[in-house]
């Protein structure tokens, strides 16, 4: 083994200081505890998949002690079926069924009794609907038949065909293939609405129909005998009749006794229906929700296609646009008749309103009965709608609408769409949800997590860059999706729903996931504290559907910075302008407001802008060519052009004149123009190397920052923050350190700071006037080095030095490395394939084996060995710590019988300064896999070890960000690494000890 010597050299150092102060201690310390002993409402839950409604109470009840013992707070009951294909999972009760009552019953006090939340989902599987919803509470659609007619002024009894209904697969998402939708014996649904019928003149031209020419006859005509009684003026004239009626559209994969409608979502009385069934049910069985473990009610996202309709729909439209849209109904089946702007206005309108059918009648009425029962509703009302699914609803609005708004967010996955020059991730809806929260003063932010189809091959190192990056976009608490339930004969892996990252007391690495949970959880407790801070506020439009879409995708205000979003109705009700800084009823405030181009302005929020900006607000954006969708002319081009100016004329460092609208410059160039500097400014950040978030609580400012790289990096870091300094607060171990090393540099504070792979942590500012014993470390780029509780390590051999304004520091740096080599004695799980005990002559991955059952072995190994510790020199300040090299994927440690923990994340270390001994040591060392190779084992050779519903998987692409979606064989996917994969060292540092 090689032995290095550590000398440290101090040419001049010296001491002086006494503990920060001026923060307020109360917010610290609260904050401190949360993050120390994340409280319930920090730890994740998760989706609890119960597959085909088959519940195995024995089983359940294990299911619900390992979730208490991981640290997840509780789960959504979420009954769903499986494709068609799946015929391992028997089905079990009809959701909402008697018999399905007493599971939910059995799973709600399970949970109270250990403590844990629970939330419902209304259905069996998504979208809301069940077996009792009746045709005139399902979804709907509209449709239309024609005749032609010749008009000679007469009076004619024209027989009207009843439009062909029928339900399209194209138009439709899951089901069961069934028609759920009962037909009378006349051939037509048992439900329909005649909605209009109107006379329209052949001979128009297309592009030139004018609503003038359109005769309304609805009035004329007698649905019982299907008879229009008309005298029709001369001419040739189609005669159209429109019918609402069922859409056919199923929710969409239930348990297979539990098929039925999808409910209405824009029609109230439908929603407090189905809503009603679900509580009347429940409340018999489960007694007051109040005291029970029944936190919330779940709606799933809203996916859905086709044409949709609703019977308050012509109502409605009239009350949000001002006009009818009987005469426009053509424009649906045939909008080439109309002129193209026309018809696009339509459908613009359309969509609007019925975005605010889905928010009234759906979010709105849902939260109004959930509350009065006690209960919460969570939704995904943001998405993924558009432009995934026709969703219609504005999903900022809807999101504000309920109680927890939740995202969701994926991994290897391929669902991208282009925006101009950005490819958008449509399954990431974090930025979203959160600014929603944000906003409309939620403060909860809700993402279901980590789903992929990558089935059995990750571990939480792997999942961690994604964690991380939705805490950077305003995540502050995880939903796994999901962890599914399993009967007692279901083997291993077991049964699980066909996406997700499978959660469950059946990972090979379960019993060592409580680390990567409390790390979640320590991350939610301190944003659930916090506040968002940002420089900007981006409006994104007036359009419905529309999307916030990822952080620094479609909109992005320059490196270094982040923005707030906000919607049309927080712009008009929640903003105004004080010292210049635009300021939300939340109390957030910014210095810059960016407005989508769109090319169209709502008048409200135009004159809401003039406002703003004659009150000092800046703002800039495109100056539209349409005002309320119709192109400005002649007054509204004047005011348009009054209101907006150029910016070519602003100069750097110069506040713009008050009352103006600036186009022609981006974000970045207009912050640099007031001067507002960067929040974090780094050397080569416009690489993106790092992320951040930014909140705060009163004096207290966290910055949440993660390294988005594999390997390790090193920064100068300047944080916009002034009299304060700076902590390390660690959310892999939960130890807070000050930061001896730092700078105060007129707004900023100059923080070197090492991040290891994929490493992330909070840097805290707090109030304080007492200069820092060190201001810098010598090079442009700093060492790698780490924070101690008592000064810094340095992790790289070399000499450094140490600057401050009294004092500097030189330190030659080596690290003594002895690295454990030679045979390893390795246990394997007994009735695995593998040998109950083997001896390898060097660390190699399990795959590299020659032995079958070595090879293809999926579980968890023991590494045991003893080796021999001479320290060459010993100085007595000395930090020695085991470092494992590289694992696969979890690894639990000991030395000497003492416990030293469980490692998920690089890197992979522990002290053992005062564990290791001089002379002999024992070293234990499990490590956890996934089941992804054993899989790949029995396909290829015929065993049986495994059992599971799922026959195919997509792999792990390179990044894992937009992995190939083809679906491998078991037999033909890649085998992953595993085991204890070094090398295996002790490593000697010489701290600097900074007091």
């Amino acid at each position: 083994m090689k032995i290095y010597f550590a000398v440290i050299v101090i040419l001049f150092i010296g001491f002086s200081g006494a503990p920060a102060k001026g923060q307020n201690s109360d917010d610290y310390q609260n904050i401190k505890n949360s993050f120390l002993n994340p409280p319930q409402s920090a730890r994740p839950k998760v989706y609890w998949w119960c597959l085909n409604g088959n519940i195995d109470t024995v089983r359940a009840k294990q299911e619900l002690h390992a979730m208490k013992e991981a640290g997840i707070a509780g789960f959504d009951f979420f009954e769903i079926g499986v494709p068609p294909s799946d015929t391992m999972i028997p089905g079990g009760p009809a959701f909402m069924s008697d018999q399905s009552l007493q599971l939910i019953k059995f799973a709600v006090d399970e949970a109270g009794k250990l403590g844990l939340t629970v939330g419902l989902n209304l259905a069996s599987s998504w979208n809301a609907g069940g077996n009792w919803v009746k045709p005139e509470h399902g979804g709907k659609s509209l449709y239309s038949s024609k005749i032609s007619i010749k008009g000679n002024a007469q009076a004619q009894k024209i027989k009207l065909p009843f439009p062909e209904i029928s339900f399209p697969k194209e138009s439709l998402i899951g089901g069961n293939g069934e028609t759920l939708i009962p037909f009378s014996k006349n051939g037509r649904p048992e439900y329909y609405e005649e909605i209009a019928v109107l006379a329209i003149p052949s001979a128009i031209e297309k592009g030139k129909l004018d609503t003038a020419n359109i005769i309304d006859v609805t009035r004329l005509f007698n649905p019982e005998t299907d008879e229009l009684n008309w005298k029709a003026p001369a001419g040739d004239w189609e005669i159209c009749r429109y019918v609402c009626s069922n859409s056919g559209q199923q929710v969409v994969r239930p348990s297979p006794f539990s098929a039925g409608l999808t409910i209405d979502h824009f029609d109230s009385t439908a929603v407090e229906t189905h809503l009603m069934y679900i509580i009347n049910r429940l409340l018999p069985v489960l007694g007051d929700f109040r005291k029970t473990a029944l936190k919330s009610f779940y709606l799933a996202s809203y996916e859905a296609r086709g044409f949709v309709w609703t019977s308050t729909l012509p109502e409605e439209f009239k009350k949000v646009n001002g006009y009818d849209i009987r005469k426009f109904i053509p424009s649906f089946f045939n909008p080439e008749l109309f002129e193209k702007g026309i018809a696009e206005k339509i459908q613009t309108d359309f969509k609007k309103t019925l975005s605010e059918l889905m928010i009234n009648n759906l979010y709105k009425k849902s939260k109004e009965v959930c509350n009065r029962y006690g209960l919460k509703i969570n939704s995904e009302a943001g998405g993924p709608g558009y432009p995934l699914y026709n969703g219609p609803a504005e999903p900022l609005k809807a999101q504000g609408s309920i109680d927890i708004p939740r995202g969701e967010f994926w991994i290897n996955h391929s669902r991208f769409y282009k925006d101009g020059n950005d490819s958008i991730d449509i399954l990431r809806v974090v930025k979203e949800a959160a600014a929603a929260s944000h906003i409309y003063e939620k403060r909860i932010v809700e993402e279901e997590a980590f789903t992929s189809f990558m089935h059995w091959q990750e571990g939480p190192f792997d999942m961690k860059p994604f964690g991380d990056r939705a805490f950077c976009e305003g995540m502050n608490r995880v939903v796994f999706h999901g962890f599914s339930h399993n009967i007692s004969s279901s083997g291993f892996p077991g049964y699980v729903y066909h996406a997700g990252t499978h959660f469950n007391d059946k990972r090979v690495w379960w019993s060592k996931a409580k680390p990567f949970i409390d790390y979640v959880s320590r991350i939610s407790a301190v944003f659930q504290k916090t506040n968002f801070k940002a420089d900007v506020l981006w409006y994104y439009g007036d359009k419905v559907p529309n999307s916030a879409t990822p952080k620094n995708t479609h909109f992005k205000v320059g490196s270094g910075y982040d923005y707030e979003v906000i919607n049309t109705e927080i712009l008009l009700d929640k903003l105004s302008v004080k010292n210049g800084k635009l300021i939300l009823s939340n109390g957030a405030e910014f210095s810059l407001l960016v407005l989508e181009d769109e090319g169209n302005i709502n008048s409200k929020v135009l004159k809401k802008l003039e406002e703003l900006v004659k009150q000092g607000a800046v703002i800039i954006g495109e100056k539209p060519e349409k005002m309320d969708d119709v192109v400005a002319e002649t007054d509204r081009k004047k005011l348009l052009n009054n209101l907006w100016s150029s910016a070519s004329g602003l100069s750097e460092n110069k506040l713009p004149p008050k009352g103006k609208i600036y186009s022609g410059i981006s974000p970045l160039k207009m912050l640099q123009t007031l001067n507002i500097q960067p929040d974090i400014d780094y050397s080569g950040k416009d690489s993106e190397l790092i992320d951040f978030i930014h909140s705060n609580k009163n004096d207290l400012d966290f910055y949440f920052i993660r390294n988005t790289q594999n390997e390790w990096l090193s920064r100068n870091i300047k944080f916009r923050q002034q009299n304060k300094s700076p902590e390390i607060w660690n959310p892999v171990s939960g130890e807070i350190f000050p930061a001896s090393i730092f700078n105060r540099t007129g707004e900023f504070v100059d923080l070197p700071l090492t991040l290891p792979p994929y490493g992330a942590c909070f840097v805290l500012f707090k109030k304080s006037s007492l200069p820092p014993k060190f201001t810098s470390i010598s090079e442009t780029t700093p060492p790698l080095f780490e924070y101690t509780s008592e000064g810094i390590n340095f992790l790289q051999e070399g000499t450094f030095s140490l600057e401050g304004s009294e004092q500097s520091l030189s330190v030659q740096n080596k690290i003594e490395t002895n690295t454990i080599d030679g045979p390893w004695n390795v246990v394997f799980a007994k009735g695995w394939g593998a040998p109950e005990e083997t001896v390898f002559q060097k660390l190699i991955s399990w795959t590299e084996s020659p032995i079958e059952g070595i090879k293809y072995y999926s579980g968890t190994a023991t590494y045991k060995k003893t080796f021999q510790y001479e320290a060459k020199t010993k100085t007595g300040n000395e930090s020695i710590y085991l470092d494992l090299g590289e694992i696969s994927k979890v690894a639990d440690v000991w030395l000497n019988g003492k416990h030293l923990g469980i490692s998920w994340s690089k890197p992979y270390r522990f002290e053992i300064t005062n564990i290791l001994k001089q002379g002999e040591n024992t070293l234990t060392i499990e490590i956890a896999n996934v089941w992804s190779n054993r899989l790949t084992g029995d396909a290829i050779t015929g065993q049986k070890f495994t059992n599971t519903n799922i026959e195919t998987t997509i792999v792990p692409a390179k990044t894992m960000e937009s992995g190939d979606q083809k679906r491998y064989p078991w037999a033909e996917v890649p085998l992953i690494k595993s085991g204890l994969l070094g090398p295996v060292t002790i490593q000697t540092f010489h701290p600097v000890t900074i007091n």
